[in-house]
This record gives C-alpha cells, structure tokens and sequence, in this order.
C-alpha cells in the first residue's frame, strides 16, 4: 500500500469512453497494473542510443513512497535505416535487462514496441500520445482517475528528489489537474562547446518568452516542454488526450490543459533535457541548436516593444465586459493602442467575437475566461509573427532579455549564460505556485 496516503478509488472504467474514441496503441501485452499504482512515467524513444542512462536517472531518484511505473514506447517509422532499427533493438534489450535487475518491489519497467509506424503519422505526438494512452489503461481497471503521469524523455536525466517531490506535490493538492515541472539544460559537459552556447541562447528565448508573455498580464504564460510536465489522468482524458502533432505536440496540449485550470508550477525539483542537436523534429530543443550550428548565428528573439500593446489590450478585458461598446468604438480604442494591433484584431473578427463572448456569458468570471480561451497562447504567437512581418524586428535574445530583466527587477547581464542563471534564479525562486 502506499506509504505517503491512500488515494480515494473511482468507478472502474472511468476512461472507458475516451480509450474507445481516441485510444492509440494495442491494448494488450503487458502485466496488470497494481492496485495501488499512483505514478507513471511515460517516455516516447524514437533513435535514442541512451535511454539505459534515462532510466538509471529515474531509479536513482529518492523514492517516491508510492507504486510507481516506467513505461516507455520504443518505436520508429517504416523504412527506416538499419542504424534506427539497430538503436531501437539496443534500447529495448537495455530496457529490458535493467528491468530484470530490478531489486525493488516499489516499481516496474514496461517497454511498448511499435516499429514500422506509418510514416505519415509517425512522429514524437504520435509517439507520446500511444504511450500516455497506455498510462490511461494502467489507471482505467484500478480506477485511479487521479493518477499521476509524468511526461518524460528518454534522454533526459531528473534530480534524485524529482519522484518524491511530485508524488508528495499531488498527495498535498488533490485539486491539482496539471503541473509543469521546472527544468534546465546543462550548460557545460563532454559536447561541443558551441552546443552549450546555442542551448542557453535557446532555454534564454524560452524563458524570455514565458516572462514576457505573463509581464503582458495573460493568464496563461507557461513553459511547454514535453520532458518536464505532469498531470492527473482524468485531466487526461478531460482533454481528449495527447495531438498526434509530429512537432509542437506539448504545447498544443498543454495549453488544452490550462483551459481546465487548477494549472501549477513545480519548481522545487528539476528536470534536466538534453543538449544535443537534432534533426528528428521540425522544431524544439534540438532542432533550433542544429539551426543554430548550421548559421553559426546568434539567436534573434520577438522584440520587447511588441508585447506593449497585448498589455494595453489585457488591461482593458475588464471594460469589454461593458455592453455599451459598440464594434466601431473598439475598433477605434485598438488603433490608439497600436495601429498593427488594430489590423491584427480586424483580422480575427475580433469585436464581433467579443460581443458573442458578452452575449453567452453570465458574468465577468465566465466573460474573462472566455476571452483568454480564444486570445490563447497560440495566437499571442501568431500575433507576434504578424506584427514582425511589418512593424517590429526581431533582437539578439540577449538584448531583448536584458530589457525585460530590467523591468522585473532582476540584474541584467551580457552574456547569454549568466543571464540565464539570474532568470532560473527568479522562476525557481517563486517555489511551487499555482498558475491559474
């Protein structure tokens, strides 16, 4: 039985309905779950010559105080080449030794095999989706809705409290749906150090990004990082599951979530990805270190003075409730806020949305929540493409970091790496914290 708590059981089948619709992957092969399994970690391994260091990060964490699981899905396109097929051989023969090894009664390694994917679909959302897919059928005969998963990756390494940490963070918030976990890249090792220097212009964009976005006064200003996230499985299901997006699936998903609420932040453990390039996917991590290799060139960020404007306009959700506004008036009030936020809210048929989000709501709350639904993360980002085709350009991400470290109040630096540290030291600072 779990030593931290017992956590209270639902009716068996709670995902019944979501794994007929949407389920991915067999069904079968695998030994029963438990009865008290309360944590999976799922990782995707597609080409990953190092998924045994992964694993023997995870065992070497504390423990957690609850039965947990590994679970990975080791797969690839069809028509791969020999050294994929090879890889994939190699990740499963070391998965499967290190689970015979295993001298512990508080954890199980389980390996899902997938090769010769359809290459029209194959890809990393694919392959996160059909491994949490299975999380789910774990949880779905115990009637565990609240079990946790965990997003992991299979070349990832975790700080040894990183279990013990979560498991305790949602046996201490039973409210809790989702929770980002804080991360960070290494910043020095055995690669190229160009590698090193690329990364920390890289996770510096991302942070300036999530800063800059929450300085702006949106309510969901999130890290997506597909290694470092966790939730309860009904959240799960309550979102239609994991995208089959062969790039970005984490942040299309995620931003699903924090539309359920009950989003938070884990900072007191630490994920850390990995560094190296990548040509696997079209963007992320390693894809922009292989961009960044290839051009030799320093990493140009959306400019601070476009997010100005989304400031104006946040601030002024609370008089858009107002009924007395007509579709002119507003569309007046945005050109004095910035003529390129006006063109851009034009396009989206903005003031007749606005009226229909007023027309269906029964109050300010609803109204809000509404709004920031449909002004979500991914179109503050195609607001921010549109304004840089014509109003703004793009800065060294050093520059427009520095800018934004000033008005938060935390010391500027010139260099990409040690501003980075004073930006880790101000996230991570803020402790566990609800988001919305």
């Amino acid at each position: 039985m779990n030593s931290i708590g017992k956590q209270a059981r639902s009716k068996i089948g709670f995902a019944d309905l979501y794994l007929e619709r949407y389920g991915s992957g067999s069904a079968g092969g695998l030994p029963e779950p438990d009865p008290d399994l309360f944590l999976i970690v799922t990782i995707p391994a597609f080409k990953e010559p190092d998924l045994a260091g992964s694993l023997l990060s995870l065992l070497a964490c504390d423990p957690p105080g609850v039965k947990w699981e590994i679970l990975i899905n080791i797969n690839y396109p069809e028509n791969s080449g020999s050294e994929v097929v090879d890889i994939s051989h190699q990740s499963l023969a070391d998965a499967q030794q290190l689970s015979k090894g295993l001298a512990r009664s508080d954890v199980r390694i389980l390996c899902l095999w997938n090769p010769d994917m359809p290459a029209r679909h194959a890809g990393v959302g694919l392959a996160r989706k059909i491994v949490m897919d299975q999380a789910v059928r774990r949880f779905n005969p115990i009637g565990r809705p609240d079990g946790v998963i965990l997003s992991f990756d299979a070349d990832s390494r975790c700080e040894k409290g990183y279990l013990k940490t979560i498991a305790e963070f949602y046996l201490r918030n039973p409210g809790a749906r989702t929770a980002n976990i804080y991360f960070e890249h290494p910043l020095c090792g055995g690669f190229d150090p160009r590698i090193y220097h690329s990364i920390a212009q890289y996770e510096l964009y991302l942070r300036y990004m999530r800063l800059a976005i929450e300085e702006t006064g949106h309510p969901h200003s999130i890290h997506t990082v597909g290694s470092s996230f966790s939730l309860r499985s009904k959240t799960y299901i309550r979102v239609n599951g994991m995208g089959r997006d062969k790039a970005g699936e984490d942040f299309y998903f995620l931003h699903k979530c924090i539309q359920l609420k009950n989003f938070w932040e884990i900072n007191e453990t630490t994920v850390w990805p990995s560094v190296r390039e990548s040509d696997r996917v079209s963007f992320g991590t390693g894809a922009s270190i292989h961009r960044q290799l290839q051009n030799e060139a320093t990493l140009e960020v959306y400019n601070l003075d476009s997010f100005h404007p989304l400031k104006e306009l946040f601030g002024r959700v609370s008089q858009y409730w107002q009924p007395t506004t007509d579709n002119r008036q507003l569309e007046v009030e945005w050109e004095t806020i910035s003529i390129g936020l006006a063109e851009f809210m034009r396009s989206q048929n903005a003031a007749k949305r606005i009226r229909e989000m007023h027309r269906d709501s029964a109050s300010y709350k609803t109204f809000r929540a509404k709004f920031f639904a449909w002004f979500n993360g991914f179109m503050v980002l195609q607001y921010l493409n549109v304004m840089h085709k014509k109003y703004y350009v793009k800065k060294p991400v050093v520059h427009e970091a520095s800018r934004l470290a000033l008005i938060l109040g935390i010391s500027p630096a010139e260099s990409a790496e040690e501003l980075l540290v004073h930006l880790r030291d101000f996230e991570k600072g803020q402790g566990n914290r609800r988001i919305i």
